[in-house]
């Protein structure tokens, strides 16, 4: 980001005036500031604050109370080198007697998000100044490496477990539950069928691209051990998907991501006779930290078909018309509606920081 163009240090006036000329403790510290946009100065004042105690200032209310002055000021900013570049803060380290200016320095950053990372750095290198304070007062300072949830490139691996509803319908049963023989109005033989709930385990493999801070696109290849409409293990389910992410990059060491999902059946079990072209669904991933390129996450998914006509349902062969002792049994199909829950564990590495 070409920081080192923008950051302009002043001469330090007063580093060899002692902490007892004045009238209070250097540890009271008193914040202010402006910015174009009113949640860019309520983040920042909020920032600012939080590392002032944390670092070990008695942030007042009253300018008159301390011995300091932490000012920033944020504004819009273009940056020719880096078209990405939107806003700068200048911040500036204020002795109130006599209103001295210290130290001044910009910071140009492109989101607000961005700045989650540099505010303890930023705040840091103007207190540093302040006589009686030294970088002692600030061993342990380190820097949180966020990088993790910024890179362009993330490749994902995960083991996944969904639950698939079959939900029957009615269409050509005998009372809406049962298949027959014989008469539909008077059977000479029936079985009650029921839905069909199974949980059989899955994999995914995709890569994840992460072209805006805030959004993300991802592709992946989804393999399903055994059908989904019985328990067994003789066949494979193979789906192509894609999900469009939005990261939220609240804290340090966690990031959740909502999505929306596409899926686009590629094979499935001989059973079906007709099964939906695409699914659609949504869900969110929950990721922690994990080592400075990647994330472990939990994800839970809803997936079902388009909801449109009969796009929704699926079609399975009668299961009982290859036995011949029973006769014709009706009718040749079975329809079902279908969607699934699903809950996965995996872990994503990245690669190339964005910033």
């Amino acid at each position: 980001m070409k920081k080192a163009l923008f950051l302009l240090i002043f001469p330090v006036l007063t580093v060899s005036i002692l902490a007892e000329d004045f009238k209070f403790p250097n540890r009271n510290l008193y914040i202010e500031g402006t910015a174009e946009i009113a949640a860019h100065q309520a983040f920042f004042m909020g920032n600012f604050k939080m590392e002032a105690s944390a670092l070990g200032f008695t942030v007042v209310e009253d300018k008159e109370e301390a011995a300091y002055t932490f000012r920033f000021a944020d504004q819009s900013y273009d940056d020719d080198w880096d078209p990405s570049i939107k806003f700068i803060i200048l911040i500036s380290l204020i002795l109130n007697e006599g209103e001295r200016e210290l130290l001044s320095f910009g910071w140009p950053y492109a989101e607000l998000d961005d700045m989650y990372e540099y505010n303890q750095y930023v705040f840091f290198r103007a207190v540093v100044l302040i006589p009686g304070i030294s970088e002692d007062d600030f061993t342990g300072l380190v820097m949180e490496d966020n990088t993790w949830r910024d890179k362009w490139l993330y490749f994902r691996a995960s083991f996944d477990y969904p639950i698939v509803f079959n939900v029957l319908k009615g269409d050509g049963l005998y009372d809406g539950v049962a298949v027959y023989s014989g008469d539909i109005r008077n059977p000479a033989w029936v079985n009650i069928l029921d839905h069909k709930i199974n949980a059989l385990p899955g994999l995914t493999a995709g890569v994840e691209v992460q072209f805006l801070s805030f959004v993300s696109l991802e592709v992946n290849f989804q393999l399903g051990l055994g059908d989904t409409t019985k328990t067994r293990f003789t066949e494979l389910n193979m789906s192509a998907g894609a999900q469009l992410k939005f990261p939220f990059k609240l804290f340090g060491n966690f990031m959740i991501e909502p999505y929306g999902a596409f899926v686009y059946p590629i094979a499935k079990s001989s059973e079906f006779k007709k099964f939906p072209m695409f699914l659609l669904g949504g869900g969110v991933q929950v990721c922690v930290k994990g080592g400075k390129s990647g994330a472990f996450f939990v994800d839970v998914n809803y997936i079902f078909p388009l909801p449109v006509g009969n796009l929704g349902e699926v079609i399975t062969y009668n299961p009982f018309a290859a036995e011949p002792v029973l006769g014709v049994v009706k009718p040749d199909e079975i329809h079902y509606n279908r969607f699934s829950i699903g809950i996965g564990v995996g872990y994503k590495f990245g690669l190339l920081n964005r910033k």
